[in-house]
């Protein structure tokens, strides 16, 4: 990979976690976790609030289109998978984490770009 490829992914990287930012209430923290993946917590919301986060982020990344070079334009999307600690009773990261991942995939299997708070959903 060259170091413009690099670089402008980098910049939508940069791009998204601003985005990802201004959708968050001053107690909630976000973070990258690899790769292209971000992991969102937001302390107190139940899972229907979590999705309707997730929807309000994908919306926004997917809002725009974004300038990587002289003549060329892309539109971020977002397949986003969403945990809540009352569905298991535990605010265990990991577990919280793995489902959350779990669900992600499946967003992506269903054809990407979309939220899924549940595992048929």
């Amino acid at each position: 990979m060259t170091a413009l490829v690099i670089r402008r992914g980098d910049r939508v990287l940069s791009h998204a976690a601003g985005l990802i930012s201004s959708s968050l209430r001053a107690q909630d923290v976000a973070g990258r976790v690899g790769g292209e993946e971000f992991c969102v917590i937001l302390p107190g919301a139940s899972l229907t609030q979590a999705a309707e986060v997730a929807e309000r982020i994908r919306l926004k990344l997917n809002e725009k289109e974004m300038l990587i070079a002289k003549s060329t334009t892309i539109r971020i999307s977002a397949s986003l998978g969403v945990s809540s600690s009352e569905e298991t009773g535990d605010y265990d990261f990991e577990q919280l984490q793995s489902l959350a991942d779990r669900r992600l995939y499946l967003a992506k299997q269903a054809g990407r770009n979309r939220v899924f708070a549940s595992d048929n959903a």
